[in-house]
C-alpha cells in the first residue's frame, strides 16, 4: 500500500498527472493498515486517484462485473475474489499480487479467450494498470525511484557452493 502510494506521487512528479489505462482493484489487507495510511498521509494519495473507495455505511448490494479503467479502494480483506466476492470479466488477463490465482477464482474463460490470473510484484501490477501494458526496466525503475522495495538481502555463504 505504501509502495503503490509513493509510486503515485513519483508519476505524478515525473509526468504532471497519473491516468489510468487498465483497471487497478486495491484491497487493502485490514482496517488496521486503513489507518496506519491515514495516519501518514497516504490515505489521502490513494483517494484522490480513486474513482471508488469502499463506503461500510453504504455497502455494495451485489459484486461488481464490470471495471472501468481507474483505481478501486475496496473493502480491506485478503484478496480480490475472497474478501468482497468480485472478479473480472470472463476472458481477461488479470496481474495481481496474491498468490490464490487459481484457475477461475479471479477470472474465468469466455467463449473466446481463456481467463488468465498472472503473478506479479506490486511495482509491475501498479504500473502495468498506468501504462495498459507491462513495463520495461527504465519505466520500472523511473517508477520506483526512493522507494526501498525490500530489505531482504541474502546470505553470501548460501548463494556460494
Amino acid at each position: 500500500m505504501k509502495i503503490l502510494a509513493q509510486m503515485l506521487k513519483n508519476i505524478e512528479r515525473q509526468k504532471g498527472k497519473v491516468e489510468f489505462k487498465a483497471p487497478l482493484v486495491v484491497a487493502p489487507p485490514t482496517y488496521n493498515i486503513v489507518d496506519e495510511l491515514k495516519a501518514e498521509g497516504d490515505w489521502e494519495v490513494l483517494q484522490k486517484y480513486s474513482g471508488f473507495e469502499f463506503d461500510d455505511n453504504d455497502p455494495k448490494a451485489v459484486a461488481r462485473t464490470g471495471y472501468e479503467n481507474m483505481l478501486y479502494l475496496e473493502r480491506p480483506g485478503c484478496n480480490l475474489c475472497m474478501g468482497n466476492q468480485e472478479k473480472a470479466e470472463p476472458g481477461d488477463t488479470v496481474m495481481a499480487t496474491s498468490t490464490r490465482l487459481f484457475q477461475g477464482r479471479v477470472v474465468k474463460d469466455s467463449g473466446e479467450k481463456k481467463g488468465e490470473s498472472l503473478l506479479s510484484s506490486t511495482p509491475v501490477v501498479v504500473l502495468s494498470t498506468i501504462l495498459g501494458r507491462t513495463p520495461n526496466l527504465a519505466e520500472y525503475q523511473e517508477a520506483v525511484e526512493g522507494i526501498n522495495l525490500t530489505k531482504f538481502k541474502p546470505s553470501s555463504k548460501l548463494l556460494s557452493i
